[in-house]
């Protein structure tokens, strides 16, 4: 029986760039644009060095890979088995002979476990970036899958320095890199003025049903009515577009909830976060934790969810947690964190994240992982 499947073909032209003159090499699933300012400072280092191959879309199609980045080659995506994996083909034989080759460490990906696979016949350097566990956790079934990967790899990548610590636990002297996922650069990220009154709650992200971004709606219009006098700020879109509405309209805040769409540039951004008293993760948090902590913002954030290793931000301040699914929960806590307005922002969650959270940070930790430098871990 023959599996049916799904293909995205390339809409962009592919780099020009020749293998022969290239050593480095990414054959990644996506590069969305919160990877371009960290992937434009890698370019700007290594040139024609380094090469990257990718898929226009993932398996969820709104994660899509930057179409303003020219330096990419686009190779074909087909989703098999319900898009429950992948298959990207195109670039293969170029990226088999490049001394060092980065791919996703996600098992989902065939063509990840096929280069691993050839290279290390061919004996030639790949290394695995990505979530060292699953979703779920160390414990999780499936997480022999991605220790088989390393064990394939001659390295890898880590987004955490915590995710990078459990994994050394787990086969130690295997080297590993830390390249903190990061969205933004040190200079974008600019704090409000102190003296600024800040009047908003903000929610940046998809509105995917596992964000809960309803959740935080219908707290919002909970705290409204209990005499909360800020504004709501959801920068985004998606499935829950009509839901959101829905929820606006039943508590009668239409007019306390601004809904700008999605918004790339940094400096914009910032300006919605300069307005802000606090962030909320209804659902689980990810990068969106490091980017309002850089902006010195603090953040609510459900207490019980499947959260990305980002959540090691939480030690150094900043983040209150409410009960999962609990809107009433996080009403409260939304009155509380106005309260507390005056606090705001955090220069010192500021400045942490600036220096090691940036755009900056996570390119040196690829960096020192395509050329074998600056080990760290083993």
């Amino acid at each position: 029986m023959t599996a049916a499947r799904e293909t995205s073909s390339p809409k962009l032209s592919s780099s020009k760039t020749p293998a022969e003159r290239s050593e480095f090499g990414f054959y990644l699933a996506v590069l969305p644009s919160y990877r371009t300012p960290c992937m434009d400072l890698l370019h700007a280092e290594f040139g024609s060095r380094v090469r990257a191959w990718v898929s226009d879309s993932h398996l969820d199609p709104t994660v899509r890979t930057d179409e303003s980045v020219d330096w990419y080659s686009l190779v074909p995506m087909h989703r098999l088995l319900g898009r429950r994996i992948f298959v990207q083909l195109g670039g293969l034989r170029e990226a088999v002979q490049l001394s060092t080759l980065v791919v996703d460490l996600n098992p989902r990906s065939m063509t990840a476990w096929m280069l691993l696979a050839a290279r290390r016949v061919l004996r030639r350097r790949t290394l695995v970036w990505g979530h060292m566990h699953p979703q779920a956790g160390a414990g999780a079934s499936t997480g022999w899958l991605r220790r088989a990967m390393r064990k394939l790899a001659q390295g890898a990548i880590s987004y955490t320095y915590s995710d990078r610590n459990r994994a050394i636990d787990e086969l130690p002297g295997r080297p590993i890199w830390v390249a903190p996922n990061a969205l933004q650069r040190r200079p974008d990220m600019v704090i409000g003025e102190a003296s600024v009154q800040r009047s908003a709650v903000i929610y940046v992200g998809r509105f995917a049903r596992s964000k809960k971004v309803d959740l935080l709606v219908e707290a919002f219009g909970r705290a409204v009515a209990r005499g909360l006098e800020a504004d709501l700020i959801l920068v985004g879109a998606g499935e829950l577009d009509n839901e959101i509405s829905r929820i606006v309209d039943s508590h009668g805040i239409e007019s306390r909830v601004l809904r700008p769409g999605w918004i790339v540039d940094p400096t914009e951004l910032g300006r919605y976060y300069a307005r802000s008293f606090v962030s909320v993760s209804p659902g689980f948090a990810g990068l969106g934790l490091t980017q309002s902590l850089g902006y010195g913002v603090p953040s609510l954030v459900s207490r019980d969810e499947p959260h990305s290793p980002e959540i090691e931000l939480a030690d150094i301040g900043g983040v209150t947690f409410f009960e999962t699914d609990n809107a009433d929960s996080l009403a409260i806590a939304i009155r509380m964190a106005w309260a507390s307005r005056a606090e705001v922002p955090l220069t010192a969650v500021h400045e942490y994240v600036a220096a090691n959270y940036s755009a900056e940070s996570m390119c040196a930790g690829l960096s020192a992982a395509l050329t074998g430098n600056d080990l760290i871990g083993v």
